[in-house]
């Protein structure tokens, strides 16, 4: 039993381990693989870049187009105008687009967009065109309502003479703008960087970037605040515009990518976090591990059972007697300790064959061996689940029968010796039968601060006692 627990507690820490070493091994291997396969997954972007040009390029395309417009500018120069006609042509653009659009003409004084909402040219809500009017260009990217910020892209209108007559131009809103990266933010935990020629952030995926559009220059956010950026320029000091190459990589692990937007002289930086913090990633690894995991418990409990069933058998050989099929000596120590943990008294009986070297001798060892058979089935019969029976070698058997008195003891192995008395043993060389006796040793014991040599010497006493008395016979150790 001992050897059988050593065997399972040795299994069970060579499993675990290598479930463990496995598990680790996996973890340290996939994240290598995928830190080495980030630069793949920046191939992927490509998309990603094709989506935002499209979101930047089609609202200042559309505004270009309405600052070209004859239409526009025809009307922008009567001295009358029909604001609603005004409205109703930029609801058109603007339900086709998406996006709000508007127009601001000077020689009016007027604002008016797509919603309908109309201001004066000196007023709060119009204080970009003033600004912008006196900058050289002729298109402007600006991000403007402070109470629902859109990003604007604003278009001077020019009369045939080339004067200045006013812009035109759309909005696009920003959570509209956002929503359209969260599939990437959500996925890959992407950020989005928008910089403009002189690397002011004008907008992200994941937040409002302060603008100094809203006169907060005190509150403006450079690209040269950014922790990422910084590391950045320590590792490129010789590339401060960071032009040189497509990709980079932070101390912090981050992938940064970017790419140009001509048409704005905007740039667009695309900040990737490393592997192990990647959702995907995550989910795809905690997903590897638990089904290795549920494959891995399958796994142990086959083994488990496959090695406790071959366990059994090797102990079973190992503590069995092979001719009477009964637990040999060394098993029968191992029960007694067993029992002695369990119990505070015990009976041991000690059986011996009577003449059985005569049995031998008579009608050969083949006979002999069948006596033994036949007499360790009588024996087993007897007893009860908790009694042990075992060959203790030669002809003798032991007993253990835990909280018997000697007195319980002797009525059991009386009916046991006078079943065997009245046995017809066969004899398998001819058709005969002969009869041969049992002799019983009967010890008890307090179990404390004994062994079982202690219940052997007393049993083994009482049996040489039983012989001396004619054999045939139990006696009790006194």
């Amino acid at each position: 039993m001992k050897l059988g627990n050593k065997f399972d507690r040795y299994i069970a820490v060579i499993f675990f381990v290598t479930i463990v070493t496995v598990i680790l091994t996996s973890y340290f291997t996939l994240k290598d693989v995928i830190n080495s396969h980030n630069k793949q997954v920046q191939s992927a972007t490509t998309p990603l870049f094709s989506l935002v040009t499209s979101e930047i390029l089609r609202p200042l395309n559309v505004a270009n187009f309405m600052a070209k417009n004859q239409f526009v500018i025809d009307y922008a120069g009567q001295d009358e105008i029909d604001t609603n006609y005004l409205v109703s042509y930029l609801d058109k653009v603007a339900k086709s687009y998406n996006m709000i659009a508007f127009i601001a003409l000077e020689k009016h004084n007027l604002m008016v967009d797509s919603n309908g909402k109309e201001s004066t040219l000196n007023s709060s809500d119009t204080e970009w065109y003033n600004r912008l009017k006196d900058l050289p260009g002729e298109q402007f990217t600006d991000i403007g309502n402070a109470q629902n910020p859109h990003l604007y892209f604003d278009n001077k209108i020019r009369n045939s003479k080339g004067e200045f007559i006013g812009f035109t131009g759309v909005a696009l809103d920003l959570n509209y703008f956002a929503s359209k990266f969260q599939e990437y933010n959500e996925r890959f935990g992407f950020e989005l960087y928008f910089v403009d020629h002189n690397n002011i952030i004008t907008l992200s995926s994941n937040s409002i970037i302060k603008s100094e559009s809203h006169h907060r220059k005190d509150l403006m956010t450079r690209l040269s605040d950014l922790p990422w950026h910084q590391s950045l320029i320590k590792n490129n000091a010789a590339d401060k515009n960071l032009s040189s190459e497509v990709m980079y990589t932070s101390d912090d692990g981050l992938l940064i990518s970017q790419m140009p937007i001509q048409e704005l002289k905007w740039r667009m930086f695309i900040v990737s976090p490393p592997a192990a913090q990647q959702s995907e990633y995550w989910k795809i690894f905690i997903g590897r591990f638990i089904l290795f995991f549920i494959v891995a418990i399958i796994f142990y409990m086959m083994l488990l059972n496959i090695i406790n069933y071959l366990k059994s058998r090797l102990i079973k050989h190992a503590e069995t007697d092979h001719l009477t099929q009964l637990p040999n000596r060394s098993h029968i120590h191992s029960r007694f300790d067993d029992i002695a943990i369990r119990n505070d008294n015990l009976c041991l009986v000690l059986a011996d064959i009577d003449s059985f070297k005569s049995i031998n001798d008579t009608y050969g060892h083949l006979v002999g061996d069948d006596v033994l058979r036949i007499i360790s089935e009588q024996l087993s019969q007897t007893l009860r689940k908790v009694d042990v029976v075992g060959r203790w070698g030669g002809e003798e058997f032991v007993m253990l029968l835990p909280e018997t008195t000697a007195k319980q003891a002797h009525v059991i192995v009386e009916r046991i010796r006078k079943n065997i008395a009245d046995i017809s043993f066969p004899i398998s060389t001819t058709s005969g039968t002969f009869n041969t006796t049992i002799s019983f040793g009967i010890c008890e014991l307090p179990l404390e601060n004994k062994t079982i040599i202690d219940y052997i010497e007393g049993a083994d006493k009482a049996l040489y006692q039983a012989k001396s008395d004619g054999r045939n016979k139990s006696v009790i150790f006194n």
